[in-house]
């Protein structure tokens, strides 16, 4: 059993190695040279913590995450496109969650990258006022299956090597 004060220590420091993550993703150059597609190697990091320390804990590291890196690292823009998507997508690992075991974290990644950029094409649109914006997620649904897929099996292989270290 995990007590609070623990659970909250090891809480912080999930959101501080998401947040390097973050900043390391955001340090190497684009894999591919389409604007808005990224690895969100971050999202790994809330997987872990939804399946090991539970679905509150996985809701707080990602808030305290979306905020501390838009306002070290963004601007506002940032903030609403970050919190938007990292909502959503949160709320599609949560569903996934009840349909899908830990086994099939690979799906639960696919998912979970899906809705993050479904929320950031509406913040697109709301923000330009252009519904055109949304032919974008055309290109976001590829990317969002091989990103979501690659986070998705990090994800399982960082649980099982934790378990397996008796990390957690």
């Amino acid at each position: 059993m995990i007590t609070t004060t623990r659970k909250t220590v090891l809480v912080a420091l999930f959101a501080c190695v998401a947040m390097g993550i973050y900043v390391l993703e955001s340090s190497i150059p684009p894999l591919v040279p389409i604007p808005g597609v990224k690895l969100g190697l971050a999202n790994i990091v809330t997987l872990v913590v939804f399946y090991t320390l539970g679905k509150r804990a996985a809701f707080a590291q990602l808030i305290i995450r979306i905020i501390m890196t838009a306002l070290l690292f963004g601007h506002v823009m940032t903030l609403a496109f970050s919190a938007v998507g990292g909502i959503l997508s949160f709320a599609a690992v949560f569903l996934s969650a009840v349909f899908l075991d830990q086994s099939q974290l690979w799906a639960v990644g696919v998912f979970s990258a899906l809705a993050h950029n479904a929320g950031q094409i509406a913040v697109a649109i709301f923000v330009t006022g252009q519904l055109a914006v949304a032919y974008y997620l055309l290109v976001l649904i590829i990317s969002s299956v091989i990103t979501g897929l690659f986070t998705g099996i990090c994800a399982k292989y960082c649980i099982g090597l934790m378990k397996k270290l008796r990390l957690l």
